[in-house]
C-alpha cells in the first residue's frame, strides 16, 4: 500500500459484516492518507457502515466492496443482489425506526451514484471528501 497521499490506493475485499468493512476503511485512511481529517474518517466509516448494512439487510447480500482513495476523497463502492434503488422514506413519526441510513449517505457524500448491473443487482458508489 502506498503512503503517498497524492496517489490512488485501492482495496477490494468482501467483508462479512459492517464492522469489518468499517475496519477496512479506517485502516486504509489511517495507514497512508494522513491528510484525512478525523471527521472525514468518521464520515467515510459511517457511509461504509450504512451501505454495507443496507446491502446485507435489504439488498440480498453483499456481492462486492471496494474502497478507492484518490486525492481529496475516498470512493466507497458496494454491490448487492437487489435491483431496487434506495430512496428516502418520509418521516411519519419521531418514533419510527430505520430510514436514516440513505439520507445520511447522501448528506455526507459529495456524490452518490447507483448503477444497475447487467447480471442483476446494483452498485452504489459514494464519494466522501477527506478534508474537514
Amino acid at each position: 500500500m502506498t503512503t503517498d497521499s497524492t496517489q490512488e490506493t485501492c482495496v477490494l475485499t468482501r467483508p462479512r459484516t459492517p464492522a469489518a468493512a468499517r475496519d477496512v476503511v479506517r485502516a486504509l485512511l489511517r495507514q497512508g492518507h494522513n491528510d484525512a481529517s478525523e471527521m472525514a474518517v468518521d464520515d467515510a466509516v459511517l457511509v461504509t457502515s450504512e451501505l454495507v448494512t443496507n446491502a446485507l439487510r435489504h439488498g440480498g447480500g453483499l456481492r462486492g466492496f471496494e474502497c478507492r482513495v484518490r486525492p481529496g476523497f475516498i470512493e466507497i463502492a458496494v454491490e448487492d443482489g437487489s435491483d431496487v434503488v434506495p430512496r428516502s422514506r418520509p418521516r411519519t413519526s419521531l418514533l419510527m425506526s430505520g430510514g436514516h441510513g440513505w439520507p445520511s449517505v447522501c448528506q455526507l457524500a459529495d456524490d452518490v451514484s447507483v448503477t444497475r448491473l447487467p447480471e442483476g443487482g446494483k452498485c452504489i458508489v459514494a464519494r466522501v471528501p477527506l478534508a474537514a
